[in-house]
């Protein structure tokens, strides 16, 4: 709760009050310097100042209060058990009920406060029978009343799912082609002749591939010949390929110069340009074109011998 604001200045008695004097005491706060009483409004509850009681339950002192917050007992279910149906029975109302059974009770009484309790017994007996009835009686209207909530609801939702299509959701529906509510999947015809023609390509990629690695294991036993197995053989090969002479007995090239490079016996190395003139074949150079037809020609020819001899051949 905020702070309670100051309460004005009241007038002194004896003296007529007029509206320069009220507003004057009202209103003085504005003028004032920041330690005056603050203003007060009009629609303030404490804008007419009136005394408080010793004992004091106003807004002063309702900031100091506390709240007591209770609590509603939970009703007892009478009838939860299973034989719950038979406390409104004549036999179990005896049995907790039961009359008096002493020699004594069935005396007349003997005084007015022994007839008293005994009207009183039999009435809190009576009160008991009518209780546990009305109570079951009321479960009972209790229950069937859910009941037929609840088949209303079953019937009301069983109604809401079987009932027709209205007219304007009708009308407004999209219309869908009956071909699109085929969702069937049905074989394929022609799949005993896709097994087939897919087997014949598997067996034809699996062949080539058993040509190829018959043909790589020709070449290495071929090529195998002028492997480096041993130390004296590779020295041997460093000898011949780093001597002095090496060059020179490689003979005289095409134009009938002597070998002294490699550029010398193969040639220069091709530029960029003439790697781009080769794929775009714009180059004129004759002994180039000659030389490429060689080539090929060279290759088709190991080809053909590979295929009359069924086997790889060394060479080009």
């Amino acid at each position: 709760m905020p702070p309670l604001l100051p309460r004005p200045t009241l007038l002194p008695r004896g003296r007529p009050a007029t509206i320069q004097s009220l507003s004057k005491a009202l209103f003085s706060s504005t003028t004032t310097t920041s330690s005056a009483p603050q203003r007060i409004p009009p629609e303030s509850p404490l804008f007419i100042n009136i005394p408080n009681p010793p004992q004091d339950q106003s807004v002063e002192n309702f900031r100091d209060l506390k709240r007591n917050k209770g609590h509603l007992p939970l009703p007892r279910q009478v009838f939860r058990k299973r034989d719950g149906h038979l406390k409104s029975s004549e036999t179990w109302l005896t049995k907790s009920a039961p009359q008096p059974s002493s020699e004594a009770s069935k005396q007349p009484p003997k005084s007015e406060v022994q007839a008293w309790k005994r009207k009183m017994a039999h009435t809190r007996r009576d009160n008991m029978r009518e209780g546990v009835r009305a109570l079951y009686a009321r479960k009972k209207l209790f229950d069937s009343r859910r009941t037929e909530k609840q088949v209303a609801k079953l019937e009301s939702h069983r109604a809401a799912a079987t009932a027709p299509e209205r007219e304007d959701e009708r009308l407004t529906r999209a219309s869908v082609n009956a071909g699109t509510l085929q969702t069937k999947v049905l074989p394929d015809p022609l799949r005993f002749e896709r097994a087939e023609a897919s087997k014949e390509r598997s067996e034809s990629i699996a062949a080539r591939k058993s040509e190829a690695r018959r043909d790589a294991i020709q070449e290495l036993y071929m090529r195998a010949r002028s492997f480096i197995v041993s130390e004296n053989d590779l020295e041997a090969e460093v000898n011949r390929l780093f001597a002095p002479d090496y060059w020179k007995k490689m003979g005289m090239t095409a134009s009938g110069f002597d070998v002294n490079n490699i550029w010398d016996l193969s040639g220069r190395p091709p530029t960029v340009a003439d790697m781009l003139n080769e794929v775009s074949r714009t180059s004129s150079t004759v002994l180039k074109n000659l030389e490429s037809e060689k080539t090929k020609t060279l290759k088709r020819q190991k080809e053909v011998a590979e295929e009359l001899t069924g086997g790889k051949l060394d060479g080009i």
